[in-house]
C-alpha cells in the first residue's frame, strides 16, 4: 500500500490533539485556500449555522465523493482527509501518482458534515438527529446538504468515513477491529448491482493490502440493509459506495495510528479507481472478510477466586471504560465499570491481569464503577476505587 509514500511527510500536525472543532477546521481550510490546486466553497450550513465545506480537486472524468464526521464524535476520517490534502498539494517524488489520480478523477470532499456535533463531542446534530438515519425524512439541514451534493456531483464512487467503538473485534482473532469495511447493500437481499460489485472489489483489495500489515485487525461491518442510511441509499442510486470504520488498536487510544491507516487506504483506493486495478479482485475475497463482533473488554481480570453462598468459585471480571474514552484528553484516566463476571475465556482485552491465586475482598455489582480489592494474601493487592486503579502489586 504505497510503502514508498512516507505518511509522516504529509501528516497534518495541527490535528495531533485528541479532538478537533470547527474553528480548527476553518483555520486549516483557510491555509489550504491559498494553494491553487484545491477549489473550496461553503456548501451549506449546519443547524447552528456553522459552515460545511466542499473541497474539490482533480480534472478527471471519474467523480469521487468523500464525506466524514456525519457523527460529530467520529473525527478520524476528517483528520485523514487533511493528511491526504497535504499529499495532493505537494510537489515531490510522488508526482506521477498524484498526477495519475488527479488526471483520472475529480475528488469532492465534505469534511466534518456535522460541525455542531463535533463542537459538543456527540454523535447527533444540534437538533438531536442522527444524520445517518435521516436520508428518508430529510429533517436535518446536514442531510439535505449531503443529498443535494450527491445529486449535483452524481459520483461514480463514494467513501463514507466513520469511527466505531474500540470494543469491536474481529471474529476468529479476538483482536480489535482497527478498520472495518463494507460495500453497503442497497436492499434486503444484498443484491450485487454493477456499482456494488465495484465497491466489493475495492473493499477486497483494501482488505488484502491491510491484512499484510495488520493481519487479524480488519473486519467487515454488518451487511444488514439500513433503509434510512446514506451509504445504503447512495449504493441504491448507482454510486459505488464504501464504508470505512476506524476502530481501536492496542496502545493507540488516540487513534493516530488508525488515522494513518485511513490515509493509506484512501490513497490506495484512489489509485485503484484511477487505474481500474480493482477490477482484477475476486468478489469471493470480499465475502471471506471476517465479520465484526464484540469479544473485547478494555480490561480483563482472569482466574480470580470469588466467595459465593455455595463456596468459592473461579471467575473472570470484564471491565470497560464507563464513558467515550476516545473523546477525552488522554491525561484523564479512564473510569472502569464492571461489564461482566463469569467464564470470560472466549474474550480478549486491551489489558489483561492474570489474578491466579488472588481472592476478592468485597461483593461485585454488575454495571457499577469498580470498587473492590483483590489480594493474594502475600501483600500483593490490586485496589479499585470509584472506577480507578489506585493500587497495584509491587512485584519483586
Amino acid at each position: 500500500m504505497h510503502h514508498s509514500v512516507k505518511y509522516s511527510s504529509y501528516k497534518e500536525l495541527l490535528l495531533n490533539s485528541t479532538w478537533m472543532n470547527h474553528a480548527l477546521l476553518k483555520q486549516i481550510i483557510g491555509r489550504i485556500a491559498g494553494q491553487k490546486k484545491m477549489e473550496i466553497k461553503v456548501a451549506g450550513y449546519s443547524a447552528q449555522q456553522r459552515e460545511i465545506y466542499q473541497l474539490s480537486v482533480g480534472s478527471g472524468p471519474i467523480s469521487v465523493m468523500l464525506w466524514s464526521q456525519m457523527h460529530g464524535d467520529e473525527p478520524t476520517g476528517t483528520r485523514a482527509f487533511f493528511d491526504l490534502f497535504n499529499f495532493l498539494q505537494a510537489d515531490d517524488e510522488h508526482d506521477e501518482l498524484r498526477q495519475l489520480i488527479l488526471s483520472k478523477c475529480t475528488l469532492h470532499f465534505v469534511p466534518m458534515l456535522n460541525p455542531d456535533g463535533a463542537e459538543t463531542r456527540q454523535r447527533r446534530n444540534a437538533q438531536g438527529i442522527d444524520i445517518n438515519r435521516d436520508f428518508l425524512q430529510q429533517q436535518s439541514p446536514e442531510a439535505q446538504l449531503l443529498t443535494r451534493l450527491h445529486q449535483e456531483i452524481q459520483p461514480d464512487f463514494g467513501f463514507n468515513m466513520h469511527d466505531q467503538e474500540a470494543l469491536w473485534s474481529v471474529t476468529g482473532t479476538k483482536k480489535p477491529a482497527s478498520i472495518s469495511l463494507l460495500a453497503p447493500p442497497a436492499d434486503d437481499q444484498a443484491s450485487v448491482s454493477p456499482n456494488r460489485l465495484k465497491a466489493m472489489q475495492l473493499v477486497a483489495g483494501i482488505h488484502e493490502i491491510l491484512s499484510s500489515g495488520i493481519p487479524g485487525y480488519v473486519g467487515k461491518w454488518s451487511e444488514t440493509f439500513e433503509p434510512r442510511a446514506f451509504g445504503d441509499n447512495f449504493q441504491r442510486l448507482g454510486t459505488a459506495t464504501i464504508l470505512i470504520e476506524a476502530g481501536g488498536y492496542p496502545g493507540a487510544a488516540d487513534r493516530q495510528y488508525v488515522r494513518e491507516l485511513n490515509f493509506k487506504i484512501l490513497l490506495y483506493a484512489l489509485e485503484q479507481i484511477a487505474t481500474a486495478g480493482y477490477q482484477h479482485q475476486n468478489v469471493v475475497a470480499y465475502h471471506q472478510i471476517p465479520q465484526n463482533t464484540k469479544e473485547l473488554f478494555h480490561l480483563l481480570i482472569k482466574n480470580l477466586l470469588l466467595p459465593t453462598q455455595a463456596g468459592i468459585i473461579k471467575a473472570d471480571i470484564g471491565l470497560n471504560h464507563s464513558h467515550n474514552f476516545d473523546a477525552l484528553p488522554l491525561q484523564q484516566q479512564a473510569l472502569y465499570a464492571i461489564q461482566d463476571i463469569g467464564d470470560l475465556s472466549t474474550y480478549n482485552a486491551y489489558q489483561i491481569i492474570d489474578a491466579q491465586g488472588y481472592q476478592l475482598e468485597h461483593a461485585l455489582n454488575l454495571c457499577d464503577l469498580a470498587n473492590f480489592t483483590i489480594t493474594d494474601g502475600l501483600n500483593n493487592t490490586y485496589r479499585f476505587q470509584n472506577g480507578r486503579i489506585i493500587l497495584t502489586p509491587k512485584f519483586e
